[in-house]
């Protein structure tokens, strides 16, 4: 668990010790082909899961899309869950499994108790945090232009 957690954007740079220490809150799950691992609107899970093998969608009801479901997908190594992890707040979608996929879930108040007795390593995860939310903040421009030009036309 300690090297797929090392692949991962959220936790590269951090020691092996500290990797070790995460990996005792942490713990493997195996999915299957439409198993749902969060649930849009959860407010009560803020845990963080890091996807070693397979494929997720991540899907949301709550847009005014015609479709009524937006899909984008994530792969393996991909962090997701840290927005409400980071802030408390209630799943913004759900995530469900695009065939088998083995998924690490990092127990998300663990964590943060975690990073606020270790600061070294609270320091490197939230850099990472501010990395990828900046990362994500880029895309979701690129496609909210894309959208925006697209109905324009």
């Amino acid at each position: 668990m300690i090297e797929i957690l090392d692949q991962t954007r959220l936790f590269k740079g951090l020691s092996y010790d500290q990797l070790n220490d995460i990996t005792h809150f942490s713990e493997c799950l195996l999915l299957n082909d439409g198993d749902i691992l969060i649930h849009e609107g959860d407010e009560t899970n803020a845990d963080i899961f890091v996807l070693s093998e397979g494929n997720v969608e991540i899907v949301s009801n709550t847009t005014g899309l015609t479709s009524g479901e937006v899909v984008l997908s994530s792969e393996n190594k991909e962090v997701f869950g840290e927005i409400s992890w980071l802030t408390n707040a209630r799943r913004t979608a759900s995530v469900r499994c695009h065939g088998n996929a083995e998924v690490i879930r990092v127990d998300g108040k663990k964590l943060m108790s975690y990073l606020e007795a270790n600061p070294e390593a609270g320091f490197i995860i939230t850099r990472r945090i501010a990395e990828l939310l900046s990362k994500r903040m880029e895309e979701s421009n690129r496609l909210l232009k894309q959208i925006l030009w697209n109905e324009q036309v």
